[in-house]
């Protein structure tokens, strides 16, 4: 049987079961494609290593598990960066399921630089109110925040007592995957008490906050989970993004491959036809 006979009458599983290898290798042991480095992504990496040590950086946590494959791996990373540089982490949340999000990338980076749960972070908790609470959190701290996520007082950790308002936090950086998330961070806190704020979002809303990286009210942009992979490739880091953006580009290669095999066999039957 001619080679295009037996490819045109192969079993389709096969094509299945190849796909489903191209997505599951690069994810166990991740391959490092090269990654070109966006201006968005740099800015954000960029600020945090010209921070001082000790400076206090918000993480808000503003999404779900719906979106966490796309934002917990730039949540890892981000951390990863903080604390590599000697920051201090004061995470909160606009969504009640991100805290726990929270808690677990906490559990994964803090361990490996040694960091100390209210002095070096913290996890303040899920915090409602939108616009309000945040122009209210940016004015007097204490009158939003008075425990942390477990319920102990506020001003029982060093960490809990340096916050105060809005001047001494030197950076918001939220993890937003809708409403509320990163506008609410701009339009409520960096417009009125003049905060940066940076950001990372899912792959479909990073196009809508361009406007704002021109307009100099968001310091910088994680899109997705290919802006994760740049964050990573930044830190020398091969994790969860590079392994997910390593899946995705042999997965998409092997299905172009299978479209152009697809049109040769069509191009082939038309001509037998004729």
């Amino acid at each position: 049987m001619h080679f295009l006979d037996r490819i045109a009458n192969v079993d389709r599983r096969i094509i299945f079961l190849l796909i489903g290898l191209a997505v599951i290798i690069p994810l166990i042991v991740p391959l490092g494609l090269p990654v070109d480095i966006t201006a968005p992504v740099k800015s954000v990496y960029d600020k945090i290593e010209s921070m001082p040590e000790g400076s206090i950086i918000v993480v808000s946590i503003d999404y779900d598990p719906g979106s966490e494959a796309e934002l917990y791996p730039a949540t890892l990373a981000f951390l990863d960066h903080c604390f590599r540089k000697n920051h201090k982490v004061y995470m909160m949340g606009l969504w009640a399921p991100g805290i726990a999000l929270g808690n677990i990338a906490f559990q994964d980076v803090a361990p490996k630089y040694n960091k100390e749960y209210g002095v070096d972070y913290i996890n303040i908790g899920y915090k409602p109110g939108g616009a309000v609470m945040l122009l209210t959190l940016g004015r007097n701290v204490a009158d939003v925040v008075t425990t942390d996520y477990t319920g102990v007082p506020i001003d029982s950790f060093p960490l809990g007592r340096a916050v105060k308002n809005a001047r001494d936090m030197d950076l918001v950086m939220t993890f937003s995957a809708g409403d509320p998330g990163i506008l609410h961070w701009i339009i409520y806190f960096n417009a009125r008490f003049g905060t940066p704020i940076a950001g990372s979002t899912t792959a479909i809303s990073a196009p809508r906050q361009y406007p704002y990286l021109s307009s100099g009210q968001l310091l910088g942009l994680l899109g997705g989970l290919k802006g994760a992979a740049e964050y990573e490739t930044l830190l020398d880091r091969k994790d969860r993004a590079t392994a997910g953006m390593d899946s995705q580009s042999i997965a998409h290669i092997l299905i172009v491959i299978f479209i152009i095999i697809g049109n040769i066999l069509l191009l082939r039957e038309r001509r037998k036809g004729k």
